[in-house]
């Protein structure tokens, strides 16, 4: 069993003055999950992290940990690790005494101390180098010094803000692995603060989207991306196509419903699928969001669902796919190809399109 442990924040909210930085925000961790905070400048993220760790009260709300209610504990208090972006080493001192730090204060033995020490170096990788001042060190090595440190005296929950931001692109991959490593062997509940959609979905067991102090959708990777809630979330995660679908009609069978109706990017009707329980059989004109990837080209001349005419007027070659952009009807739509594919292309014709109806998410906001 890790030793992480669960966190539940419950209608929490943090005015500035008249400000409202968080709005009646509640989302629950689970023991040892890796859960990402994410949005993106001014959205609230970071206000949220930092009333978690303490360093701000919440004007509203309860926050518990392992069933205690800390929202009024000093984070002093909370014994929760903490890994900032710029690492906060102590540059005189080593790379063992600078993971020894949390548990002198703690006043743990001399003889447990460095047990602990030896066995945290040996976990992070950083064999051989214990002695060494962080100037002596590669950013990601001090990465892993900050880390180390944050753990070493086993916390219930870790919080990162941005805890990549300081590393080139190639280190930060390796560092993603590294830290969802760590924070799976040991079963630490982890909350991590983020801007990067990359970094949350290669990481996280869950996402909790922030925008406008308010969490938009909290769920797994997959549920944010193939079924997003609102149109805010649809667009903030990777490249999407909005699409009006008018006139919509509705049919049930196994828990699905079927919604039918016309879109301004071709002139047959278009079908889309979601569950049953989500659907609003008053709205009669609706959107939904269709990812680049989810627009298949028809290579032969069948009738096809969804089947719609496209021109390509813009395309960007990308190694194994092209990324480019495509007028139907009236909406301009972007669309991934395979190279292969696109290079068999009359570019100087219209190109066949369709679309699988449980591709979709329907969109209601």
């Amino acid at each position: 069993m890790g030793i992480g442990q669960e966190l539940s924040v419950v209608n929490v909210s943090k005015y500035y003055g008249s400000f409202l930085a968080l709005d009646n925000v509640s989302l629950r961790c689970e023991s040892g999950q890796f859960v990402s905070i994410l949005g993106s400048s001014g959205s609230g993220k970071t206000t949220l992290l930092k009333v978690i760790a303490g360093f701000e009260r919440c004007s509203d709300g309860k926050i518990f940990i392992n069933g205690k209610d800390v929202a009024s504990v000093p984070c002093n208090k909370r014994n929760i690790g903490m890994l900032f972006q710029n690492y906060a080493l102590f540059p005189h001192l080593t790379v063992a005494q600078n993971i020894a730090y949390p548990l002198k204060i703690r006043n743990l033995s001399k003889r447990e101390i460095g047990e602990r020490v030896e066995r945290m170096v040996s976990l992070i990788k950083l064999d051989g180098l214990a002695d060494r001042l962080p100037s002596q060190l590669s950013g990601g090595q001090q990465q892993r010094v900050a880390l180390g440190r944050a753990i070493v005296y086993n916390p219930p929950l870790l919080l990162l803000d941005e805890p990549l931001g300081a590393l080139d692109k190639n280190l930060r991959h390796e560092m993603q692995f590294e830290i969802r490593r760590l924070t799976t062997k040991l079963g630490i509940t982890t909350l991590s603060v983020t801007h990067d959609q990359e970094e949350a979905f290669s990481m996280s067991d869950r996402i909790c989207i922030v925008s406008g102090g308010k969490i938009q959708q909290f769920g797994t990777p997959e549920e944010i991306y193939e079924h997003p809630q609102n149109r805010f979330t649809a667009q903030f995660m990777g490249t999407t196509n909005i699409i009006p679908l008018n006139g919509a009609v509705y049919a049930y069978k196994n828990g699905v419903c079927y919604i039918t109706g016309r879109s301004p990017i071709g002139n047959a009707p278009f079908t889309l699928e979601c569950a049953q329980s989500e659907a609003r059989k008053d709205e009669r004109d609706l959107v939904f969001a269709l990812r680049p990837e989810s627009v298949h080209l028809v290579l032969d001349d069948e009738s096809h669902e969804n089947c719609f005419e496209a021109k390509i007027t813009e395309s960007v070659y990308l190694g194994q796919f092209v990324r480019a952009r495509a007028l139907a009807g009236s909406l301009e739509l972007n669309v991934t190809l395979d190279v292969n594919d696109y290079r068999a292309l009359d570019l100087t014709k219209n190109v066949r399109f369709r679309f699988a109806p449980r591709e979709t998410a329907v969109l209601y906001n």
